[in-house]
């Protein structure tokens, strides 16, 4: 299995949200799972999309 990683500006892309936003984001441990090396981070497509789903609110009808 492939792993399909995604850097923080195409995170960013799909959130809607600011580069900025993202990392503080990740500076209070409350964002999507991420990788680091060295400086660079990096995220799973995987990982994103499962940390999506446990933030879904679903409205009652």
């Amino acid at each position: 299995m492939e792993r399909c990683l995604l850097t923080p500006a195409e995170v960013a892309k799909t959130l809607r949200t600011s580069l900025g936003q993202l990392a503080n984001l990740r500076m209070r441990g409350e964002g999507p799972p991420y990788l680091k090396f060295h400086r660079k981070v990096l995220y799973e497509s995987r990982e994103l999309d499962q940390w999506l789903d446990q933030h879904r609110i679903k409205t009652e009808v």
